[in-house]
């Protein structure tokens, strides 16, 4: 199961990215766990069917040229903190708000709280709880993106495989 929702989270992180920061993003597992490079990192809680939350690292080098890609700006242009910040946030909510759906189909409903970006003190608590799912490891460009999800409780495995089906029917 854990590869299954690895594979959903992949490809709805690929899409949004793709969609939303014209960002291409690549399998990249072959990252050592070495010091990580300079991050921002945002979590999004959710709850509802099952709780949990997602948690997306992004490289600071990408950061400018994401919000700016999403903000329709030049990369040169100054784009303030808190509007960088801001788009960083909206991606990881459309990542968790189509990610969820990917996995527990249309049927459940979920609440999911505001993103929020992490202090440096918390990404090391927030990328090691126990509760982790899976970890997706992809290189955009000059940097990285990698995202944690993280759900309480168990997923019935044939609700997984609907919507497994109805996604590859759909493709």
């Amino acid at each position: 199961m854990e590869q299954k929702i690895k594979s959903i989270i992949a490809g709805v992180t690929n899409e949004t990215l793709e969609k939303l920061a014209f960002f291409f993003a690549f399998p990249d597992d072959e990252r050592d766990g070495g010091v990580p490079p300079p991050a921002i990192t945002g979590r999004v809680e959710f709850s509802g069917y099952f709780p949990g939350s997602l948690a997306i690292r992004l490289s600071t080098s990408s950061l400018s040229e994401l919000s700016a890609n999403m903000l329709g700006l030049d990369e040169d242009d100054d784009i303030p903190a808190q509007d960088q910040q801001d788009a960083f946030k909206e991606v990881i909510n459309v990542i968790c708000g189509n990610a969820l759906p990917a996995i527990a189909g249309d049927q459940v409903e979920f609440n999911i709280g505001a993103p929020e970006i992490l202090s440096e003190s918390d990404v090391q608590t927030e990328v090691s709880k126990e509760n982790c799912m899976c970890v997706v490891k992809l290189m955009i460009d000059d940097g990285f993106c990698d995202v944690y999800f993280f759900m309480e409780g168990q997923l019935l495995e044939n609700i997984l495989g609907k919507e497994n089906e109805q996604m590859q029917q759909s493709e």
